[in-house]
């Protein structure tokens, strides 16, 4: 029987966390999820479930024996998407898992779900998003307070963060100078700049501390970092630069990266392509460049030089014509607070950039509406898993594995008219408000929509009139709730949930038409984008019936002229014609049996 986990001294209590960081282990036989969270009673939190099993789905009409001596098979009330029932597999460990998997698809046995983390699924089943209320047996352990098993279910909690913004500079053969911080909490700051000096020695009104060598710089920059115990570590680069670069120089001195509250090492990804990704038990590395792209923000380059520059009105202290890293050795050599004031104004420029952009607010709230933690905020098609596969549970059925999806062709674009060349006077822009939700909401839109399509059947206007339920689906309902939070974010002049809620509705139709996404069928953004045009179309259609001429139209917005003897007054014939078109597609889709979104 394997070991089980000691909890002595226990208190029994509850309180509600943010979930900061998810991850699983196997670990000598058992299967081990942990959350690491805030609460504001309690601190730093540590969830430890280690009775849930990883599993997936077969056909229950599958036979075989290979493999099976690892898992308990169980006949559950679902099915597949042609209708066949399932049967769940569960599982010791994740590897016995995976293990089994490879056995069966090499017998042309598919699988199910195989692909879903277990850590994401134990929070999506119960439809916690990113908040929990925790409840149960726990222990001091340090500075954690570890629960074991308890019961978590969904509330609201707004987290108060610890940022440090981390900056690190660097010589030649890899050689370590300084590393700085910049840590904001809760209305105090603080500023630090460890170096290499062959010294011991401080310069108080420099924030900067010497030491003899680069591993004694780390050894005291992880005692303050630990003491510190920052929750978010912001920076420029900082994972594919500051933090791999620590990485290394502590591989090479024969140290551990110290910087998680597990004291496990941290993990570091670098993709083919997009950003390096970390993984540190209890703390969120978010880097600027890449939040700043998935925040929609645009710059000329996204060097700190450049972004600072446009959103703070000032920059680096070395100048982008100077030759850099020949200034920083020449100030580590002749001028190490010179040095100093390079290295910490970096950190606090990137500090302020977070704090102007308010990126750590957006995080949070598009995590809380995603229920994708904070690391995980710009992955698109796990935000639509993470609200569809629960809700698909309860409907009966389960899905595909992501690489058993089938690529069939492309969805078209949207309309683009050919423009009226020219330079024109008194000129109105009219566009649909969230076009592409709307479309999904009218038209019932989905993957379990299209599946259920003899149910209710709806179909849209488009020459393709693609079959949708008007009764069985699962994304309209979360866009009305998404569109009525927007509404009331607006009114309370709340930006960052404004603004995470459209980010997460825009990205619907973009994941529905990726092969990178479970839920694929070429029908779902087809019908998104040919409802889409024929509207644009009939836009066009009914302005100029009115003596309008569209000069440009481009998938959810027309450029109209207005008439001569209503160039005084643009604003509110602008609305008058807005208002006409509203109830032109409410009569039109009204006629088809459609209630209208748009």
């Amino acid at each position: 029987m394997p070991p089980q986990i000691g909890y002595f001294n226990t208190m029994t209590t509850s309180t509600p966390i943010f979930i900061l960081t998810s991850e699983w282990q196997d670990l000598q036989r058992r299967h081990l999820l942990r959350y690491y969270g805030l609460s504001r009673e309690l601190g730093t939190v540590e969830v430890v479930i280690d009775h849930q099993k990883p599993l997936f789905f077969i056909p229950r009409s599958a036979s075989f024996t290979a493999g099976l001596h690892h898992a308990e098979r169980k006949a559950v009330p679902l099915k597949n998407f042609a209708g066949e029932d399932v049967d769940a597999l569960y599982f010791p460990t994740r590897q016995a898992l995976r293990d089994t998997e490879r056995i069966l698809r090499a017998g042309d046995i598919p699988t199910y779900e195989a692909d879903v983390q277990p850590d994401r699924r134990y929070l999506m089943e119960r439809f916690i998003y990113a908040q929990a209320e925790v409840s149960g047996k726990a222990v001091k352990k340090g500075r954690l307070t570890s629960f074991l098993n308890p019961k978590m279910i969904p509330c609201e909690v707004t987290p108060r963060l610890v940022t440090v913004s981390l900056d690190i500079e660097t010589g030649p053969e890899d050689a370590l100078y300084s590393v700085a911080v910049h840590l904001v909490a809760h209305g105090r700051e603080e500023k630090r700049v460890f170096m290499r000096a062959g010294r011991f020695g401080t310069q108080p009104e420099a924030h900067l501390y010497f030491y003899p060598t680069e591993q004694e710089l780390l050894e005291h920059f992880f005692e303050w970092f630990q003491a510190a115990d920052p929750d978010i570590i912001i920076g420029w680069h900082v994972i594919g630069f500051d933090l791999m670069f620590l990485e290394r120089k502590c591989r090479a001195l024969h140290i551990p990266l110290d910087i998680s509250r597990s004291g496990r090492p941290p993990r570091f990804y670098k993709p083919e392509r997009g950003y390096h990704r970390a993984e540190i038990s209890g703390r969120v590395v978010i880097d600027g460049p890449a939040a700043l792209r998935g925040a929609f923000f645009s710059f000329e380059d996204y060097k700190l030089e450049t972004v600072s520059q446009a959103l703070l009105g000032t920059g680096k202290i070395i100048q982008p014509d100077q030759d850099k890293v020949a200034e920083i050795n020449r100030l580590f050599r002749e001028d190490k607070p010179g040095l100093a004031r390079y290295n910490l104004e970096d950190a606090v420029l990137v500090t302020q950039i977070f704090q102007k952009t308010g990126l750590i607010d957006l995080y949070v709230r598009r995590s809380q509406i995603s229920g994708l933690l904070l690391n995980q905020v710009g992955l698109s098609v796990a935000a639509f898993d993470y609200y569809y596969l629960p809700r698909l549970h309860r409907k009966g059925y389960v899905a595909i594995n992501t690489a058993d999806v089938q690529p069939q062709g492309h969805a078209a674009g949207g309309y683009v008219m050919e423009p009226a060349p020219g330079i024109y006077d008194d000129v109105v822009v009219l566009d649909f408000k969230s076009l592409y939700p709307s479309i999904i909401q009218s038209f019932k839109i989905d993957p379990l929509s299209r599946l259920r399509s003899e149910i209710d059947t709806i179909e849209t206007p488009d020459d393709e009139h693609y079959r949708f339920s008007a009764s069985e689906h699962i994304l309209p309902e979360f866009i009305d709730r998404l569109m009525a939070l927007r509404s009331a974010a607006k009114k309370a002049q709340d930006g960052p949930l404004s603004q995470a809620i459209k980010i997460l509705m825009n990205s619907f139709y973009g994941v529905m038409g990726t092969y990178g996404c479970r839920f694929y069928h070429p029908h779902l953004p087809s019908a998104i984008t040919g409802t889409g045009q024929w509207l644009l179309k009939g836009c066009r259609r009914f302005l100029e019936a009115r003596g309008y001429r569209v000069l440009y139209g481009d998938t959810d917005s027309v450029f109209v002229q207005l008439k001569p003897e209503e160039a005084a007054r643009p604003g509110d014939t602008g609305q008058a014609l807005a208002g006409l078109l509203n109830q032109h597609w409410q009569e039109e889709l009204q006629r088809r049996g459609v209630t209208s979104y748009l």
